[in-house]
């Protein structure tokens, strides 16, 4: 009895932290994708991660005159890390690789600035809906503009969302 107690007591504290590290790694979990059957990863920003740009465009722009991958690739995406204070949209390039027994969604590019912290001031008060749907539309009017269409991004195939689908197509 006494030996079992003691082993108890040795035992214990071992399978509480490892409860508390599994919970810990819950609320920090990768933004996995299904793009239509494969999937992808990112992982989100540290926590003291801050934006240098003020603006969605600010950073767009930034993204469109800076950094071009350094190999092709077919799909720009843009995702979105969501949390009780704030927003952040990340963005990436991926590539699909397929041979004959299997397929894989793969980011090939991820540019020194690939998340921006949507701004509390425009942001904070809409739902995550409405962020996802006014996302959707500047993501959509900034691909219209001179500044997509003359940079790297315009020679993928398409541009995408994980919250909005397809906003350009080649």
């Amino acid at each position: 009895m006494k030996l079992t107690l003691i082993s108890f007591i040795l035992i214990a504290p071992f399978f509480t932290a490892c409860n508390s590290k599994k919970n810990v790694e819950e609320v920090t979990t990768e933004h996995v994708v299904i793009e239509g059957e494969e999937l992808y990863e990112v992982i989100p920003p540290p926590p003291e991660f801050k934006s240098d740009f003020d603006n969605l465009d600010d950073w767009l722009t930034n993204i469109c005159e800076n950094e071009p991958p350094t190999k092709p690739v077919k799909n720009y995406n843009f995702g979105l890390f969501e949390s009780p204070d704030e927003h952040t949209i990340f963005f990436v390039g991926l590539n699909k690789y397929t041979n004959e027994n299997s397929s894989s969604t793969r980011v090939d590019y991820e540019p020194e600035n690939m998340y921006f912290v949507l701004p509390k001031t425009e942001y904070s008060n809409l739902s995550v809906e409405q962020v996802k749907q006014r996302l959707t539309m500047q993501l959509k009017e900034f691909v219209n503009t001179t500044k997509f269409k003359s940079s790297y991004l315009a020679e993928a195939d398409s541009v995408t969302t994980d919250f909005g689908g397809k906003i350009w197509p080649k």
